[in-house]
């Protein structure tokens, strides 16, 4: 309720009177009294609109969910197997243990995005390990650079955190058992790594190409652009990605997005925009913003898909995409909302269509699907 209070301040900071009269009058809403004093005074200020009463001056669009089923191949799935019987060890030494829970989450999301993904992430936690073995000052780079996400992650486990610290421990801290675990450890991230190295094609990523057919056909019943934009999570699994559609009939229609932007095409379409609209005020002057709207034209344009990474999950207006593909599938239902918003949002004239991954030979991604669903009614019921 203090929240409230403070809203309303910034409009009219006499609606409440004081914040000690406040506090002191509603901070305990227990009698309808209270309660209906505090109705009547938001009144004046507090608006909500509802949609039926807008319907005939705002065309509101819908969305449907299409669900993209794939199995792994038998390579895949022993990587799977091996990486999750290796997270579930009662003693890992590449991960930490106050920051475990987290960091196995991480890994879990990457294995379950792509065999790219997964693979140099093993290969730095080996590292790592050797770099305590060998009391080396260096040791590997960012563990989870890969994972852009990282951030929202971390802000959703809010007493967990990934320091570099932790990985700063001396050999005079283990016994030789400690020495001979941390050895066998570092020989099974290699063993998981290679073999992630050695699968070329991944299932899901074959499935791709299926899903964006079917996405296609719903959308054009529509009379919907084509114009598709597929989410991963992973920096890697969206070079395989654009590998694959450079191999298909979108060769020269697809565009990437990401934190950063650095790539070469990016920066030769940076450098176009900013040609074409020189001394107009649609430069603004940050480079992040311009690059950000210069991909955003050129995906309109241009382009008929753009694979980007959690990046593009917010700020971003593609009202005039109507095909949304969640190739990696976040956990948390509000990231899947922000994504679909990008497209599904005032402005939209035509119905959005949403493809959604789902491993059928993982359980565990089975269930989450299962989850996710159940909160969307949830929202759909209550909101």
């Amino acid at each position: 309720l203090l929240e409230l209070y403070g809203l309303v301040s910034v409009i009219d900071h006499y609606a409440f009177g004081d914040l000690k009269s406040f506090k002191s009058k509603y901070t305990r809403l227990d009698n309808d009294e209270n309660y209906e004093d505090i109705k009547r005074r938001l009144a004046p200020i507090c608006k909500r609109t509802l949609r039926r009463q807008v319907n005939e001056y705002i065309k509101f669009t819908n969305r449907s969910a299409i669900t993209q089923e794939f199995y792994p191949s038998i390579e895949e799935q022993t990587l799977y197997e091996l990486v999750s019987d290796y997270l579930q060890r009662d003693k890992l030494y590449a991960l930490p243990s106050s920051q475990r829970h987290l960091m196995t989450l991480i890994l879990r999301k990457l294995l379950s995005s792509s065999t790219f993904a997964i693979s140099d992430t093993l290969e730095a936690l080996a590292i790592k390990l050797e770099g305590l073995v060998t009391e080396k000052e260096e040791v590997a780079t960012d563990l989870f650079e890969d994972y852009e996400a990282i951030d929202e992650l971390i802000e959703e486990w809010e007493n967990e955190s990934i320091e570099p610290e932790f990985y700063e421990k001396r050999a005079k801290e283990y016994d030789i058992r400690d020495y001979q675990n941390i050895r066998i450890e570092i020989e099974d991230l290699h063993k998981f790594s290679k073999l992630a190295k050695s699968i070329t094609k991944n299932s899901k990523g074959e499935a791709l190409l299926a899903s964006l057919k079917k996405g296609f056909s719903a959308t054009a019943r529509t009379g919907a652009a084509r114009k598709a934009v597929i989410f991963t999570e992973s920096k890697r699994t969206q070079k395989y990605l654009l590998e694959i559609l450079d191999e298909s009939e979108y060769r020269g229609k697809v565009v990437t997005f990401n934190g950063s932007n650095s790539d070469p095409e990016s920066k030769r379409i940076y450098e176009n925009w900013l040609a074409r609209y020189e001394g107009t005020d649609r430069i603004t002057g940050s480079r992040t913003a311009d690059i950000r709207a210069a991909i955003v034209d050129f995906f309109k344009e241009n382009a008929t898909i753009m694979v980007a990474t959690e990046a593009a999950a917010e700020g971003l207006n593609l009202q005039f995409c109507s095909l949304v593909v969640n190739y990696d599938l976040p956990w948390n239902p509000q990231r899947i909302e922000q994504r679909i918003g990008r497209c599904h949002r005032y402005g939209q004239q035509h119905d959005v269509v949403v493809v959604n991954f789902i491993n059928k030979a993982n359980a565990a991604d089975q269930r989450v699907y299962e989850i996710l669903d159940q909160k969307f009614k949830l929202f759909n019921g209550v909101f």
